[in-house]
Order: structure tokens, then sequence, then C-alpha cells
């Protein structure tokens, strides 16, 4: 067999590592700046002057009067030309985004200062890399993952802000009034501009609204499901991990028990386990001195119990460190999650009998955009019960059998720690997961019968 690569040809590529990659100081940068866009954010977070201060509050007041401007003019529409709730249903579906967003704004406002605590812990407390082991992983993958899907799903919100504002442009060019609800006159100049500049900067702030509260919440539950999967790592490591720690080389200890990749096998949703020989013990830098001193071992040796056993309690703080991310996380996202399950509700069912009387390109593809909104939050809420539940299967897979009574105790209390489920819930009852996107759909399809059956007689 020819190797072309000895003859100086192409060498095969080796598949890259994430071991030696930097540590993260930021897991949620690209988030900030479309926030403080949208008033969510400060764009100075500790102003040290007045003029900082006045920047913050009169840009947070102008984005709330951009967004509360379009539906005052809405209800004057409907207070001086009301005939009925049916006939008027689709300007009040028109409104619900314009609310809602409003409230996100608001809610931001007034608590800011849970905010910045939630980044601050993650900055602070979570683990780039796990604990040092026959395997091994960092957060890179979910970090990316977390960041390209706030990249993609932000540009989607502007490419569907801007398609709204596209027929107002053409009606600009054709000189034709704008579809506004602005009781002046909009074919001419300054009214023309003025209503367009309004339309499109309350647009721009309504999807990135909603939009990066999106963002917001599946990057932390990605990064959150990056955690846990360095806590399962770490656990189904713990007995390997002693080993090291007392000085047995990495070697020997995969060439006794690499099929630790079997069972690491579909366990991990975003991070890649690697059985190569790190040099860091979480983010720590683990000294030389201990490292490939020896090349025989009995794992079931009493000698790496002590080893094992603050090998599972640094995994027990880990563990505290997910359940009160989680904990704090929930509570800041909670009240908005319920808003946003009750606005979405409502507006597929508004939306579904606007179909009916009028069926066209636009309504479809609210429909569909509306319905995905509400799958984004399911679809990664549930991802998080998913991770969670595999840390019993990474404690059972940890080598138990080897270990002494005292590890074996410390492996119990693990177990019974993590017994309750991990859930982010709506409202602190509404678990969000895929039950509840169908929940979701089929309560805005019976809102709808009723609609429709209202109306017909």
């Amino acid at each position: 067999m020819k190797f072309p690569w000895r003859r100086g040809g192409m060498r095969p590529k080796e598949p890259l590592s994430t071991l030696d990659s930097l540590p993260i100081n930021n897991y949620t940068h690209f988030l900030e700046i479309p926030l403080k866009i949208v008033g969510c954010w400060d764009w100075y977070d500790h102003p040290k002057s007045e003029k900082e201060i006045i920047i913050n509050n009169v840009y947070f007041c102008m984005v709330l009067f951009v967004l509360i401007n379009v539906p005052a003019t809405l209800y004057i529409h409907l207070h001086t030309e009301w005939v009925d709730v049916m006939t008027s249903l689709d300007k009040l579906a028109d409104c619900l985004p314009f609310v809602v967003s409003i409230i996100i704004v608001v809610y931001f406002g007034l608590y800011r200062k849970e905010l910045y605590e939630l980044t601050k812990f993650m900055q602070r407390k979570f683990h780039y890399r796990s604990a040092n082991g026959l395997t091994n992983m960092t957060m890179l993958n979910s970090y990316k993952t977390a960041r390209n899907f706030g990249y993609f799903y932000t540009a989607c919100t502007m490419f569907s802000v801007s398609m709204y504002m596209i027929p107002e442009i053409v009606n600009r060019l054709k000189r034709q009034p704008l579809q506004s609800y602005m009781y002046m006159d909009v074919t001419r100049t300054p009214f023309f501009e003025f209503t367009l500049l309004r339309q499109c900067v309350a647009q721009a702030f309504v999807g990135l609204a909603m939009g990066q509260f999106g963002v917001f919440f599946a990057s932390n539950a990605i990064l959150l499901c990056g955690q846990l999967d360095l806590l399962c790592c770490s656990l189904r490591n713990a007995r390997y991990t002693a080993l090291l720690r007392c000085g047995v080389s990495h070697r020997s200890v995969a060439a006794a028990h690499s099929d630790i990749q079997g069972d690491e096998l579909y366990n991990y949703i975003y991070n890649i386990a690697e059985m190569r020989q790190s040099i860091y013990h979480y983010d720590q830098r683990m000294s030389y001195e201990i490292m490939n001193k020896r090349s025989s071992f009995d794992i079931y040796s009493s000698e790496f119990d002590a080893a094992t056993c603050e090998a599972l309690r640094d995994c027990a703080r880990a563990c505290d460190v997910i359940n009160t991310f989680k904990a704090k996380f929930e509570s800041f996202v909670s009240p908005l999650l319920a808003l946003r399950v009750v606005q979405v509700t409502m507006y597929l069912c508004m939306l579904l009998y606007a179909a009916t009387l009028k069926l066209d390109m636009v309504t479809v593809e609210y429909l569909v955009a509306v319905a995905l909104d509400i799958f984004v939050y399911c679809f990664y809420g549930n991802q998080i019960i998913i991770q969670a539940d595999r840390v019993s299967t990474a404690a059972y897979q940890s080598a138990w059998p080897t270990m002494g009574v005292r590890p074996r105790r410390l492996l119990l209390n693990i177990l019974l720690a993590n017994k309750r489920p991990v859930v982010v819930r709506a409202g602190n009852f509404l678990s969000m997961d895929l039950h509840t996107f169908v929940v979701i759909i089929k309560t805005s399809f019976s809102y709808y019968t009723l609609l429709v059956n209202v109306n017909e007689k």
C-alpha cells in the first residue's frame, strides 16, 4: 500500500480538538448589542457619571415612546371606527406584538439588576473544561451553537421586519398613502417621512424585543445544557479522575478502560468528549509532577477512594452551580414565558380566523413564524429536561462497582439530589417542553373553532 504523504504529499487531517482552546470569558456577549438597541440592556452597564446615566434613561424612554406610539394610534382608530369585535379582530391581532414588546422592555428595565447578576453568575461559576479524566471536554461547541443561533435568529428577525416594510417603501415610490392608523396627511412631506420612519423603527424594536427574548432564552438553555454535558462527563470519569490524580498514566488507563466511549455515545447534546490527555482539571492547570508516573494499577484498590471522594465532591459542586443557575434563570424568564404562551395562543387563534376570511401569503407567513417562535422556547426547554435526566445515567456508568463505601455514599447523595427534574416553567407552573408546544397548538385551534361558531351564529 502506498502512502502519498510520505513523499511530501497531503497528510490526512486529524480531527480538531477543543481541549487546547482558550477559555471563554463571556458566553453571552453576542446578546448585548441587540438588547442595548431595543433598550433591554443599558448602554453603560456601570455608569460612572451623570452623563452616562442620562444617556441610559433617555434612550430607554425613547424606545418606550416609539413602541407605545403605534398601539396608541391604533386605539384611537378603533375608538373612532368601532363596529364589533369580529370586524376589528385583525387590527386587535396587529396590536398584540406591540403590547408584548412593551411589557418585555419594561420588564427588562425593572429587573435589570437580576439580568446582570444572571450573566455575572454564568461568567464566574460556569466551568469551561470538565474534570481531568479518561475522556475530557470543553464548552466550546455549546458556546458556538448558542452564538450561531443568536446571529441566525437575529438575522431572521430583521429579515421578517424588512419584509414587512417593503410594501410601505413601494407605496412611497408609487406616491400612495401609508397603511397607517395615524390621522394625518401622510402623502406629503414631512408627514410621510415621519410616519414611515416611525413605522420602520417601531417594527425593528418589536422584532428585536420579541426575537431577542427568544435568543436570550435559547442561548442560556444551550449553555446550561453544555454545563450538564460537562457534569455528565466529569461524573462518568470520577473513578478515572482519581486514578489520574494519584499519578497513573493516562495511556495505561485508556488501554484498560477504553469502553467508556461506548457509554458516552449519544449522551451529550452539544459538547464532544475526547479520549485525550488534558493538563487541566476543570479550569485549573495541573502540575506535571503528578502525571504519567505509574503504568500499573488496581482500579478496585482502596488507595484511590479518597481521590474518588474528592472527584465526586467536585461533581456535586458543579451540580449545585447548575441548579442555582437554573433557579435564577427560571425566576427571571418565567413571567415573560407565561406572557408569550398566552400571546402566541391568542395570536394563532386570530390568524387562523383571518385566514378563513382571506387566505394570503402574509397570513400564512405569520402563522408559520409565530408557531416556530414558540417552538424555539419549547424545544430548548425540552433539551434541558433531556440532558438533566442523563445525569443519573452518567452516575450509574461511573464505574461505581470499583469504588469503596464512602465514594458510593457520595454517589448516592448526588443521585438523590438530582432526583427532581430540571425544568424551566412558564409562570412557575407550565413546563416548557414539546408537550406544551402541542398543547398550545391544540388550544389555539380550539379557540379558533369557537370564534368560527360564534361568528356563524
